[in-house]
């Protein structure tokens, strides 16, 4: 595994999304309500970027079919049980923060 560098601290509120293609993986660094998230860019349902997903009440909603998943544990919310989004642990380093793959 290696650390990759995602953003410097100072930079991230609430609303901040920001894509990466890392070792050929879309993500989508993202932050509501004070967290930083970092989730696979990719509905699992369809594949459909979610940087325009609608992110409410602790859940981003894929902008293609409407499909909800939690941004705390990844489940599918809407309609119900299905595929899981995948979620990433955020590494802090001093005054940045990344991801190590």
């Amino acid at each position: 595994m290696a650390f990759h560098v995602l953003e410097k601290l100072m930079f991230l509120e609430d609303g901040y999304r920001r894509e990466f293609v890392i070792d050929g993986i879309p993500l989508l660094l993202l932050q509501e309500d004070g967290r930083p998230q970092l989730i696979r860019n990719q509905c699992p349902h369809r594949g459909q970027s979610l940087t325009r997903g609608v992110v409410s009440n602790g859940a981003i909603r894929c902008p293609g079919h409407g499909w909800s998943f939690s941004l705390a544990d990844g489940q599918c919310r809407l309609p119900g049980p299905g595929p899981c989004l995948t979620r990433y642990a955020l590494v802090y380093q001093g005054n940045t923060i990344g991801v190590d793959l």
